[in-house]
C-alpha cells in the first residue's frame, strides 16, 4: 500500500520553506531578476538569511553537522522554494547535488574537512564543474564508455595539475562559494567515465580564474560561471575518493551515504514552477470577467485549468515515488528518476505556456509573473541532463532489463 502522508518533520520543513519563500524570496524575485548584471542579480542577502534556517545543511548527515534529510523531503522543499523563484532554488539544487556526489564518493578524511567547511561558521554554497564548452554533461546516459573531457589532470609528485575550461558552473564565483568539485580526465590512454576523476578545490587556489556568468533567459537569480584552469595545482589528497577513476556512479552506488537522487529532486523544482503558474492562472480566471462572467466559466479556459491540475498532480506523484524509492532502496531506480525529470519539466513548460494563454496579452508582458515563470521553466527541459538524453537512458534501461 502506498501512503502519501507526510511525516511531522516533512510537514515542518515544508512549512518552513514555504514561509521563507513567501516572506523573503517572492516579494523581491521579480525585481531582482530584471537586474542586467548577473552578479548583481544573485541574491547573496537572501542566501545568508536562508543559512540561518540551515537550508545549506539539509542533505549533510548529522555526524558532520547537518540535518540529514531524505530525498523526498528535498523534493518537497524544492517545490516550495521554486514556487517563489526557480533561480534561487536551482542554486540550492546545484549545492545539494554537489554535496551528494561528494559524500557518496569521498574518503572519511575528505568528508570531515569539506562538509564541515559548509556546516561550520556562517554557511555557504558549493559548486560542481562538469560541463565544458565542447563537452556536455550527458556521460551517464549517452555514451559512458567513450566519454572524454577536454579538461585534464596530470600527476606531478604529490599534486595534480589541472588545465582546461568549464562552463555553466552553478554557484561558481559567488562571494559565498565554499569549494568546487571540478571534474577532469586523469587517464589519457582510454576513454570512459573511469578515465575521469573529481577534485575538491578551494576557491582561492592559484590557477583558478573566474570568467563571466551566463546571461540567461530565465532563472536569473542563479549564478553560472565560466572557470579557467591554468596549471591549477591540487593536493593529491584532494582527489575525490582518494584515487583516480573512482567513477561517477552517484545514484547507483549500493554504499551511498546520502540517498538523494539529483534527477528526483530536480522534479521538485519543476513542480514549484508549474504550481506557481497554475495558481496565478486560476486566480486570474476567477477574477477576469468576459462578457460579464468569470473566465473560468468558459469551457475552454476551465478545461485548461483542469488539465493543469491533472498534470501537476500526476507529476508530483511520480516525483514522490522516485524519491521514496531512492530513500528505501540501496540504489535509485534510474528509470523512475529520469522519468520524473522528463515529466515534471515538460509539465512545468506546458502549464506555464497555458498560464500565459489564459492571461492573454497581459501575460506576455514583463510585469506579469507568468511571463517570468514561462522563461524560468524552459531550461528545466535542458539542464541536469536534457530530456532527450533522459528518454534515451530510459530506453537503454528497458532494453537491458534494469
Amino acid at each position: 500500500m502506498v501512503d502519501f502522508t507526510l511525516t511531522e518533520q516533512q510537514l515542518a520543513m515544508q512549512k518552513m520553506a514555504r514561509d521563507f519563500a513567501e516572506r523573503e524570496i517572492k516579494p523581491v524575485a521579480m525585481e531582482r531578476e530584471k537586474i542586467p548584471d548577473p552578479k548583481e542579480a544573485f541574491p547573496v542577502d537572501l542566501f545568508k538569511k536562508s543559512f540561518e534556517l540551515d537550508l545549506h545543511k539539509t542533505c549533510i548527515p548529522a555526524k558532520y553537522g547537518g540535518l540529514g534529510l531524505d530525498c523526498l523531503t528535498h523534493v518537497i522543499i524544492w517545490e516550495e522554494l521554486a514556487a517563489a523563484d526557480a533561480g534561487f532554488c536551482v542554486s540550492y539544487e546545484g549545492h545539494v547535488t554537489t554535496l551528494t556526489f561528494m559524500m557518496n564518493i569521498a574518503t572519511e578524511e575528505q568528508r570531515e574537512v569539506f562538509l564541515r567547511a559548509v556546516t561550520e561558521g556562517e554557511g555557504g554554497l558549493v559548486a560542481i564543474a562538469t560541463t565544458e564548452p565542447n563537452v556536455g554533461p550527458g556521460w551517464p546516459i549517452d555514451d559512458p564508455f567513450n566519454y572524454v573531457m577536454e579538461t585534464t589532470a596530470r600527476l606531478e609528485g604529490d599534486e595534480y595539475v589541472l588545465n582546461g575550461n568549464k562552463s555553466f558552473c552553478t554557484n561558481g564565483g559567488t562571494p559565498i562559494t565554499k569549494w568546487y568539485d571540478i571534474q577532469a580526465r586523469t587517464d589519457m590512454t582510454k576513454p570512459g567515465v573511469e578515465a575521469h576523476s573529481s577534485f575538491l578545490v578551494w576557491p582561492d587556489t592559484p590557477g583558478l580564474t573566474l570568467g563571466k556568468s551566463a546571461d540567461k533567459m530565465g532563472q536569473r537569480l542563479s549564478y553560472n560561471a565560466e572557470l579557467y584552469l591554468d596549471d591549477l595545482r591540487v593536493p593529491k589528497s584532494h582527489i575525490l575518493g582518494g584515487r583516480p577513476g573512482v567513477g561517477f556512479d552517484v545514484a547507483t552506488r549500493a554504499d551511498r551515504l546520502c540517498t538523494l537522487d539529483p534527477w528526483a529532486t530536480i522534479g521538485g523544482l519543476s513542480l514549484g514552477l508549474a504550481r506557481s503558474a497554475y495558481e496565478a492562472a486560476l486566480d486570474y480566471a476567477k477574477r477576469r470577467l468576459i462578457l460579464g462572467r468569470p473566465a473560468i466559466q468558459f469551457q475552454l479556459v476551465g478545461a485548461k485549468l483542469a488539465d493543469m491540475f491533472i498534470q501537476i498532480e500526476a507529476a508530483r506523484a511520480l516525483a514522490w515515488k522516485a524519491a521514496n524509492y531512492s530513500d528505501t532502496h540501496p540504489q535509485s531506480d534510474l528509470k523512475l528518476t529520469f522519468a520524473t525529470k522528463v515529466m515534471t519539466s515538460d509539465t512545468a513548460v506546458k502549464v506555464a505556456s497555458e498560464a500565459v494563454q489564459i492571461f492573454g496579452g497581459v501575460g506576455y508582458t514583463k510585469e506579469n509573473v507568468v511571463e517570468k515563470i514561462y522563461r524560468d521553466a524552459k531550461v528545466t527541459q535542458i539542464y541536469e541532463v536534457s530530456n532527450e538524453l533522459c528518454r534515451l537512458g530510459i530506453a537503454h534501461f528497458l532494453e537491458w532489463g534494469v
